[in-house]
Order: C-alpha cells, then sequence, then structure tokens
C-alpha cells in the first residue's frame, strides 16, 4: 500500500472510533435520567398543599434498548422520592430510526411491539405509591387512545384527556387538568374555574402556551397557576446551537426549563425517553421533583 494510501486508511479509522465514541458518550448520556428539583410558589395554593410534592415525567418514548421494564425499573427507583403526586405527560412509545425511514415496512409488526411495550411499562408501574393521585395525559402520537385510558385505569391512574380532576385534602382543593391537543378548547376550560381556584395545567407540548396564555377564567384574568409541558426533549442532539428535532416556533421558545410568563411558572422537561434513537448530545433525560408552596401576599 502507498503512503498516500496507509494515510488515508488512518484517517477512515480515526473517523470511525471518533463517531464510535460519540455515538457511544450520547448513548450513555440517553441512558442517565436525572432527578431535578424545583420549589414553586403558587398564589391561589390551598394551606393542606403547602410542602406537597408531585413527580412530573413526560415523553418515556420506549424505543430501542428503553424498554417497558427498563423504564418501569427507573419508577421503582423514583419511588425512594415519596411523591405525593405523580403526573406522566404523554408520549409514551416512540417508532425506531428505522421504521421511520422504511416508512410501513413491517409497521403492524412494529405497531404491536410498541403496544406491548406500552402496556408492560403500565404493569410495571401499577405499584407506584403517590397518596394523592396518579395523573396521565395523552400526546395526539399516543396510538389507541382508548386502551391507553384502561391501561392507566387499570395501573391506578387517572387519565386527564382534555379533562380536569380535583385533588382534595380536608376542605381544601386543588384541580389538575391535562390538555393532550392544541385545539383543545382552553377557554372552555378557563370557564369552568374562578381565579381563586388553584390550577395545574399539565400539557402535551408548549404548542399551547399561546392558547392557554390568552385563556381566562370565568370572573376574568388568569386561572391557571402552573403549566407542566414537555415533548420537545430539549431538541434531544443539540450541535452548535442547532437541534435534531423539528421543532416549531414555540417550542424553540419553551425548548426546556423554567418560564415565568405574567406571573404562570411554566416548566418544559427535556423527557424521560428519546425520539427514534436512544442517543443525547446537548441535553438530559430527566424527571422533575416539585415541591408546591404557598406565595407570601
Amino acid at each position: 500500500m502507498s503512503r498516500g494510501g496507509r494515510v488515508a486508511l488512518a484517517v477512515f479509522i480515526a473517523l470511525l472510533l471518533a463517531l464510535a465514541l460519540f455515538c457511544g458518550g450520547a448513548a450513555l448520556n440517553a441512558g442517565v435520567v436525572r432527578v431535578r428539583r424545583a420549589e414553586v410558589q403558587l398564589r391561589d395554593l390551598p394551606a393542606a398543599f403547602e410542602g406537597k410534592t408531585l413527580l412530573y415525567a413526560s415523553d418515556i418514548d420506549l424505543c430501542g434498548m428503553n424498554t417497558g421494564a427498563r423504564s418501569g425499573a427507573l419508577f421503582s427507583k423514583l419511588q425512594e422520592l415519596k411523591p405525593d403526586m405523580l403526573i406522566l405527560g404523554g408520549d409514551y412509545t416512540s417508532p425506531s430510526l428505522l421504521k421511520v425511514l422504511n416508512r410501513g415496512s413491517d409497521a403492524d409488526g412494529r405497531d404491536l411491539r410498541q403496544l406491548r411495550d406500552r402496556t408492560d411499562f403500565f404493569l410495571y408501574i401499577k405499584d407506584f405509591e403517590a397518596p394523592l393521585g396518579k395523573f396521565g395525559i395523552a400526546a395526539p402520537e399516543d396510538p389507541e387512545q382508548e386502551m391507553l385510558a384502561n391501561l392507566m385505569l387499570d395501573a391506578g391512574i387517572t387519565p386527564l384527556f382534555n379533562n380536569r380532576a380535583p385533588v382534595t385534602i380536608g376542605g381544601d382543593t386543588l384541580w389538575i387538568i391535562g390538555v393532550s391537543r392544541e385545539t383543545a378548547n382552553l377557554n372552555s376550560a378557563g370557564s369552568a374555574f374562578s381565579r381563586g381556584d388553584c390550577v395545574l395545567v399539565a400539557a402535551y407540548s408548549p404548542a399551547v402556551l399561546p392558547v392557554l396564555a390568552t385563556s381566562e377564567a370565568q370572573d376574568g384574568g388568569r386561572w391557571a397557576d402552573l403549566a407542566l409541558t414537555g415533548h420537545t426533549h430539549g431538541g434531544q442532539v443539540r450541535l452548535f446551537g442547532r437541534d435534531l428535532l423539528n421543532l416549531t416556533t414555540t417550542e424553540r421558545q419553551y425548548r426546556a426549563g423554567w418560564t415565568m410568563e405574567n406571573g404562570l411558572p411554566i416548566l418544559t422537561t427535556q423527557g424521560v425517553g428519546c425520539e427514534g434513537v436512544n442517543l443525547r448530545v446537548g441535553t438530559e433525560p430527566e424527571v422533575w421533583l416539585i415541591t408546591l408552596m404557598r406565595a407570601a401576599d
């Protein structure tokens, strides 16, 4: 082999090694779920809920190595946090990158595998304890939503697919509303509450936030006290300021973390799983343990 050929081969091998190290690091990063903690002060929080905690986990995205059993084992560890409430934010399965590329080749078999993984996941978390309740929303991408609602009910989880549920302690009530579609009529939802009610909104995506911002309570003004969203994965793979995922303008604006708008605290989680392939760069899988506190007058 000529000197030029040896140099080219060495460069090629070096590039392969660099790619392998990059993918290996991205896969390891995707497999370590971080527990983030936050304390939020809510103006309308009833006294009985002072100091109560909720665990917010979204975008489980069962796919590839992220099986129902593996995510179930994660929640067994999360039980050690002893949250008072659990909120699941939708997107429980994800089609593999291979399926997306093949566009329907063996689609039925792959979809059945996703449904089996999802069933396994809810069986594994059936015994998860949250004394004030477990709640789950659905994303538009979640298939067979009637089946999903039944899985949740069997696991002791209240399905909130564009509806609401009260959480009560003594005579005090806190409301949780689930928003599963961008086209959900949030104005009608707001008319069910007054400004003095304490309402936590769990939405599948930041796409609903512009509508939420203009929705008013039955007596006027803002009715939501806390907004929890997901779906963005933080971009999943961020290189040179660009996202692997195709995010909308609103999703880029609320890509990840906390923001405050007109007194409304908003959290966009980067999610637990990944879309298509279990790789993350520049983002981290996470769940949030949120402590509710009463805001000072």
